[in-house]
């Protein structure tokens, strides 16, 4: 009916409730959709420290590039979990570009890689530093444990690193599913 007409009759004008909803999986793929950004602000964050610590390193050792900043910071150097962690870009980069279509297999993509280049680094990481941890909780004063600065013990700031990075990862994947979820097609029997 015309907003400026007399009003259908039998109604009082409240019934169109009904039809202005809003489908509840648009509502949910907006929802995913916006968290999944706000997690990828800190692992990008991140993600730029590491690419600063290992490119350093790799600046350092390949093409004798001397910089007296990283110098004094003393860091040992990178594991190979490390390397494989810069790329955990790729699930960002493959996420942000599904957003715009919601293109389900590009998320299932980035879902996967989520995992491979995130997450299995990181436990790879964690399985390699606890020998070193144990080492350093028994004996802290006579611990061969690599420091930052000579000071900090490097194992601790892994550690703190992989218990932030392990959430961001799992949640990312968590919402990433939750998203897929509200992409697929709805199957009807």
């Amino acid at each position: 009916m015309s907003s400026r007409g007399v009003r259908a009759a039998g109604t009082d004008g409240t019934d169109f409730q009904n039809r202005q909803r809003v489908a509840q999986h648009y509502q949910e793929s907006a929802q995913y959709k916006s968290i999944l950004k706000w997690f990828f602000v800190p692992h990008f964050l991140i993600l730029v420290f590491m690419w600063l610590k290992v490119g350093s390193e790799l600046l350092r050792t390949n093409f004798g590039w001397k910089n007296a900043f990283f110098d004094r910071l003393d860091m040992p150097s990178a594991y190979p979990w490390e390397y494989v962690w810069c790329f955990s870009f790729i699930p960002i980069v493959l996420a942000i570009y599904s957003f715009q279509r919601n293109k389900l297999k590009i998320l299932h993509y980035a879902y996967y890689a989520e995992f491979v280049v995130g997450i299995f680094p990181c436990m790879i990481g964690l399985g390699g530093q606890l020998p070193e941890l144990m080492e350093y909780a028994q004996d802290m004063e006579g611990s061969n444990t690599p420091t930052f600065k000579g000071i900090f013990p490097m194992v601790i700031i892994w550690y703190i690193f992989f218990a932030v990075a392990l959430q961001i990862h799992g949640f990312s994947m968590y919402f990433m599913h939750h998203l897929a979820a509200a992409w697929a097609p709805v199957k009807r029997d």
